[in-house]
């Protein structure tokens, strides 16, 4: 499952409007290399969420609700080849841009939605 986030704190991790982000297995994730840091913090949905960060650029690898520890959330523009990425919705798109055009093609939830029906 991809998605743009639209949330205030994707905004302000990525400095732009939304932050791409793949849905995987916590199992599947693999880091090659580093040691990543860790900074927790309450999400907009209520829910504590932890970020990986690398202790050299800063960057944000991938972060995971405490609510659903069996997720991991990647941020698309780690990947070595973010292209063949997907976006199946936009969520929390309540506190999106006014300005970013919402495409009708596209699942669009105004909060955190139930991603059930993705995995089916």
């Amino acid at each position: 499952m991809s998605y743009a986030c639209h949330c205030t704190d994707c905004q302000k991790r990525t400095g732009s409007a939304f932050g791409v982000s793949v849905q995987v297995p916590a199992d599947s994730v693999i880091l090659e290399q580093g040691d990543p840091r860790e900074r927790q913090r309450t999400g907009a949905s209520g829910n504590i969420v932890s970020s990986l960060f690398c202790p050299d650029c800063g960057t944000t690898v991938m972060s995971f609700s405490h609510a659903r520890t069996n997720i991991r959330v990647i941020a698309a523009g780690t990947l070595d080849d973010p292209s063949w990425v997907p976006i199946m919705a936009h969520i929390w798109t309540g506190s999106a841009m006014k300005w970013f055009p919402m495409s009708p093609e596209i699942d669009n939830f105004p909060a955190a939605p139930n991603f059930a029906k993705y995995y089916e």
